[in-house]
């Protein structure tokens, strides 16, 4: 069988120029942007359609769950929660062989039941997990590979901005999304935890001594009040106590009373370079989320999801083989395009297919791309992470890239136990009525 539907190369065209802006340093949004336009003028549209598309694109109230679970990350950060989270894990896992690894692992996952974020894990808590890593003896890379790969829980661990993304532009329940990414987060953590431990033996890395139940007991209580958000957050929502922009307003709310009233870790200064930080971020995160919804919205003027989707149903008949060309697909794009703009573009098109064609559960799905498109943020040339972590750690990006490359085979093994076991997802979802 043969796709029936003709593609259109004047939009394959363009496509291809956007790309090859991008990859000559022009932002991503105005890439992005410019060829949607010069397609809509080309095309006999009126060049207002275009800002009509822009601001409809963003007229979503969701959307303003993403400045508050950013601004709720940034303000734990501020206010020295990580701190706590740090002390905690060591006197949890310290021990275990691998020791610092492991709690670099335990600590991702509890920050990411805050923040939702790969960003805000690494600019949190990397600087912490590095320095302490080397001075205990541990390589340079695999303190800096460690940090950069156990971040990658946090979008999968609820809360999640990425999760967020997804459910408003694919229309899918954002709880749904929270609920399937819990099981992946703890796969994830026990994928790195294993890999971090038969690398601990062989190179006899540091491990320290067990501290007692008495400190054990005292940091768990020290970091009782940062477990409570995910719990706070996701329990709200499963009860219908409040919607998931609901929730992320209670997420930042909690957030400033543990930081400033709790805590007291954070200053009238810190909190003003929060919400700069916040706009500024919100800012350029919206203007990426509207050009990317315009680019896409051309695209099926042009009827190229379509064509997409006959293609793929003639290639791919098998389920299996169709999920590993989807991963294949995120991994190769994600080294070369900001991971919200593939996100935004290609959920909406691939998603549909999955669920008509092959059946498949859309929170599956929708956490499998997610996690798929976040490992993109570790390969460059344009993994943000990677620019990120050069920054805390003052290493070159070069250094960086060689330092995560061999994490990403526990990563990669925890993304295929998800994709081809749709169980590990959907099980909790499913259990919870979603």
């Amino acid at each position: 069988m043969v796709a029936s539907m003709e593609l259109d190369f004047q939009l394959v065209f363009l496509v291809g120029a956007s790309l090859l802006m991008i990859l000559l340093g022009l932002p991503v949004a105005f890439a992005m942007l410019g060829c949607s336009i010069v397609y809509l003028w080309m095309n006999g549209f009126p060049l207002t359609v275009s800002v009509q598309q822009l601001g409809y694109s963003l007229d979503k109230f969701t959307f303003l769950a993403v400045p508050l679970f950013m601004m709720a990350g940034l303000v734990m950060n501020a206010g020295k929660v990580t701190d706590r989270i740090f002390d905690f894990a060591n006197a949890l896992v310290g021990r275990v062989p691998g020791g610092l690894g492991h709690v670099n692992v335990v600590a991702s996952l509890i920050f990411s039941g805050m923040s939702g974020s790969v960003l805000a894990d690494v600019a949190g808590l990397g600087a912490m997990e590095v320095k302490a890593m080397r001075d205990k003896g541990y390589d340079t890379n695999f303190s800096v590979g460690i940090t950069l790969a156990s971040s990658a829980i946090g979008p999968m661990f609820p809360p999640s901005v990425s999760m967020v993304l997804f459910g408003v532009v694919a229309n899918v329940s954002i709880t749904g999304l929270f609920l399937g990414g819990v099981l992946p987060g703890l796969l994830i953590a026990l994928c790195l935890m294993a890999y971090i431990f038969f690398v601990a033996l062989r190179r006899n890395y540091y491990t320290s001594q067990w501290v007692g139940w008495r400190v054990l007991l005292l940091t768990f209580l020290g970091a009782v009040p940062a477990l409570l958000t995910p719990v706070i957050v996701v329990g709200g929502m499963v009860l219908g106590v409040f919607s998931p922009t609901e929730a992320a307003t209670v997420a930042a709310v909690y957030a400033l009373f543990l930081s400033a009233l709790f805590y007291r870790e954070l200053s009238f200064e810190a909190l003003s370079k929060v919400l700069l930080e916040t706009a500024l971020s919100t800012s350029k995160l919206m203007f990426i989320i509207a050009s990317a919804l315009l680019f896409g919205w051309v695209l099926t003027v042009g009827e190229l999801p379509q064509f997409l989707a006959a293609t793929l149903q003639d290639m791919f008949p098998q389920q299996w083989a169709f999920v590993l060309a989807i991963l294949v697909v995120f991994l190769v794009l994600g080294a070369v395009m900001e991971n919200a703009i593939l996100l935004l573009i290609l959920a909406p098109m691939l998603l549909p297919i999955a669920r008509d064609a092959y059946g498949m559960d859309p929170i599956h799905i929708g956490v499998v791309m997610v996690f798929a498109n976040m490992i993109g943020q570790y390969t460059p040339p344009l993994g943000l992470s990677l620019f990120v972590m050069r920054d805390v750690t003052g290493l070159s990006l070069a250094q960086v890239s060689r330092a995560v490359a061999p994490f990403l085979l526990p990563l990669i093994a925890a993304l295929l136990l998800m994709a081809y076991f749709p169980s590990i997802v959907v099980w909790l979802p499913h259990a919870m009525g979603y």
